[in-house]
């Protein structure tokens, strides 16, 4: 599936949350909502890549060998914090009785479950 379907199919989840909220809300938490649809289609492609290929590589230049963080791994680690910072903003706008009584899915249960096998 290509990132873009993606992205609008994470979007369109995102979006299903604020179905009853003011509009003037649905406005400023559209364009965060847009940006953690992409964050968690990265994620996961950042996430593949440390599967892949680990958390260090074996990075060589010239003569010299090292093992370094995957370049993956370094940009996980510093979106994961950005993404869960915005998506509380995103819920920090939804009234406070909202909040208990929806159900959302963003993957992260299942991104949890597949890592702790």
């Amino acid at each position: 599936m290509k990132n873009k379907t993606k992205i609008k199919r994470r979007y369109d989840n995102l979006v299903k949350i604020f179905d009853e909220i003011p509009e003037e809300k649905v406005r400023v938490a559209k364009p965060l909502m847009q940006r953690l649809a992409f964050m968690q289609v990265t994620l996961e492609k950042l996430e593949e890549e440390v599967n892949e290929y680990g958390p260090i590589i074996l990075m060589e230049n010239g003569k010299q060998v090292m093992n370094i963080e995957n370049p993956a791994q370094k940009s996980y680690n510093a979106m994961i914090n950005r993404y869960n910072a915005m998506y509380s903003k995103v819920l920090d706008l939804l009234p406070k009785n909202e909040l208990t009584s929806i159900e959302t899915d963003d993957g992260f249960d299942a991104f949890v479950g597949e890592r702790g096998e």
